[in-house]
């Protein structure tokens, strides 16, 4: 099936703002809106994206969040909020079925839009995703520099967004820098992938574009992170495929099991050697299982739900971890 060129363009919502927006692959593919990581989707759609759904018949729908790229800002917004962004946009795209995908700060979002839209959505699949488990730097298991980084951000948002919009210029001659704190925080396995010339491209194109009217955006994005979700992920009814790797220093794999344990209806594809960039080496695949083209990979974590007991969850890498709570 061959895919259509990536077409940009932005809806006008009921309340005025705009709401950025990519579409890659065929016009009659089935379905498939992505809920961007922290730093937005790249206009131009990202590396392998036009030939894998041009292979699986996919029509990617990627959407910018508040703040980000195109996008307006919305302050005070909530995860939920964005759901109905969403609504608005797929009744203006005359979509009546779809699936989600949501990466990391992402996943949140997907499973928002599940909720809020449960008589449309065919299934979610979450990638490296965030839970209601904590504030995302208070999670257990993520490197203390990070942790420290992203509690001072959510403590000054407004001063952090100062001090990232002075910084931009330099950023945009360099864009190298981007990839070079990328691939410090990638597991050892996925280096030599964020190194390549069209991946470095890739997340260069992604962080300016999501850059383009400054960094306040992205740092909304991690305070609405830190805030609740308002709903609990044992109110999504759809399906959820959970893909994670067991060495992701971002977004640790206590959040995925805390995903596991709650989710009604899930099936689990824990990577013992992959890190936060999984979703990437692992595009094809996450699609397929997703529209029903291959079956999930089998794993021994695939019923994790069942291994929660008091004495916690044993996870290939990490040992026994101790039992998982959501935050009130």
């Amino acid at each position: 099936m061959r895919a259509d060129p990536t077409q940009c363009a932005s809806l006008r919502l009921a309340d005025g703002r705009r709401l950025g927006y990519a579409i890659t692959g065929p016009a009659d593919g089935t379905p498939v809106l992505y809920c961007h990581g922290a730093i937005g989707t790249p206009l131009g759609g990202s590396v392998d994206l036009d030939a894998i759904t041009s292979e699986l018949g996919v029509r990617h729908i990627a959407v910018n969040r508040p703040g980000i790229a195109t996008s307006d800002r919305a302050p005070g917004r909530t995860v939920l909020d964005f759901a109905r962004d969403i609504r608005e946009l797929v009744d203006a795209l005359a979509v009546e079925r779809f699936a989600v995908v949501g990466v990391s700060a992402g996943g949140p979002y997907g499973l928002a839009i599940a909720r809020e839209l449960a008589d449309r959505v065919d299934g979610v699949a979450l990638c490296s995703s965030l839970s209601p488990l904590c504030a995302p730097h208070r999670a257990p298991g993520m490197d203390r520099r990070m942790r420290l980084a992203l509690a001072a951000l959510a403590r000054a948002p407004d001063l952090w967004a100062g001090i990232g919009d002075a910084l931009l210029p330099m950023i945009r001659r360099h864009p190298r820098l981007i990839t070079a704190v990328i691939a410090a925080h990638a597991a050892r396995s996925e280096r030599a992938r964020v190194l390549a010339p069209d991946e470095q491209a890739s997340a260069s194109a992604s962080f300016l574009d999501a850059a383009a009217f400054g960094v306040r955006g992205m740092i909304d994005d991690y305070s609405v992170a830190c805030s609740g979700w308002g709903f609990s992920p044992a109110d999504v009814e759809a399906e959820v495929h959970l893909w994670h790797g067991v060495r992701d220093p971002l977004v640790p794999i206590e959040h995925a099991l805390q995903l596991a344990i709650t989710l009604p209806l899930c099936r689990v594809f824990f990577d013992p050697d992959e890190g936060h960039h999984f979703f990437r080496s692992r595009l094809r695949t996450i699609l397929a299982v997703l529209i029903g083209r291959d079956a999930h990979p089998a794993t021994s974590l695939d019923h994790a739900r069942t291994m929660a007991g008091d004495g916690g969850i044993r996870v290939p890498g990490r040992g026994r971890l101790g039992r998982l709570r959501a935050r009130p």
